[in-house]
């Protein structure tokens, strides 16, 4: 079975035991969990790192996982790409925790899976700061005096974060091979249009909260020449079925199946 799940942000009592038995299904070690982005897994190799690289490769499914914003992508490089079921991986664990790179088809029980993780950050009010750089300290003060989140480069943002020409170009190729069409779509943001569609949801301030850019306009490109039966992301920190294919996760965990019931829809 394939279950899939929203951000994570370093933050994984979600899958603790106790959590996983409230569930309306049991995790058996044959079942995926995919998270859509923002897993937080790497940030820095410090001893929680290691932790709970331990302990989520020790849980009842594998995980599957595709970038959001909030990684680092250093040391996502430092993981070999390698090909596992039809597409481009790193393997965190072998076989327990595997990254689902950009761009990529997976053949994964029976059905056909399009990846392509990132998005744009949007928590940098306060700039995108170099600690080499000789106006670090002002503009850091700057940001905390005014209550304006930063991030600072290499630490808490990379560029990565938004693909190359390169990586949309090879989404293209792939989907050109399997002639456009998939079952589902797993990505961390969605299409410039689904994005004003999800802008309605906060009233006046929608319109800004959710600006196109490269990556969102890429997918609005897909949108309009890729068939598929569900688009999963994460990023908007919502449960929320935002229409008959596009549904947004965030803390929820649910079960991918070919109709969805209640139970599973909740607030999607």
């Amino acid at each position: 079975m394939i279950y899939l799940t929203g951000d994570c942000h370093g933050s994984f009592s979600r899958f603790a035991r106790k959590k996983r038995e409230r569930l309306p299904y049991k995790f058996t070690e044959e079942d995926f969990l995919i998270i859509c982005g923002d897993f937080g897994l790497l940030w820095a190799r410090d001893e929680e790192f290691a932790y709970h690289l331990r302990w989520l490769s020790s849980l009842p499914f594998r995980i599957l996982w595709v970038q959001g914003n909030h990684e680092n992508y250093d040391m996502i490089a430092e993981y070999p790409l390698e090909h596992w079921q039809g597409g481009k991986v790193r393997h965190m664990v072998r076989d327990r925790i595997i990254l689902l790179e950009r761009g990529q088809i997976f053949q994964i029980e029976g059905k056909k899976f399009f990846t392509f993780g990132g998005a744009s950050s949007h928590d940098i009010q306060g700039g995108i700061l170099d600690r080499g750089s000789p106006d670090f300290q002002r503009r850091k003060q700057r940001a905390l005096k005014q209550e304006l989140p930063y991030r600072i480069r290499h630490e808490s943002w990379w560029e990565q974060e938004l693909p190359t020409e390169a990586e949309m170009q090879e989404g293209r190729d792939q989907l050109s091979r399997a002639r456009y069409q998939v079952d589902y779509v797993i990505t961390h943001c969605l299409s410039t249009g689904m994005q004003k569609k999800l802008a309605g949801y906060y009233g006046n301030l929608g319109s800004k909260l959710f600006p196109p850019d490269i990556l969102t306009d890429y997918f609005q490109e897909l949108e309009e020449n890729l068939q598929y039966k569900q688009w999963f992301c994460g990023h908007y920190h919502e449960d929320l079925r935002l229409d008959s294919k596009h549904k947004i996760l965030y803390q929820k965990i649910l079960c991918l199946r070919e109709t969805w019931g209640a139970e599973e829809e909740g607030n999607l």
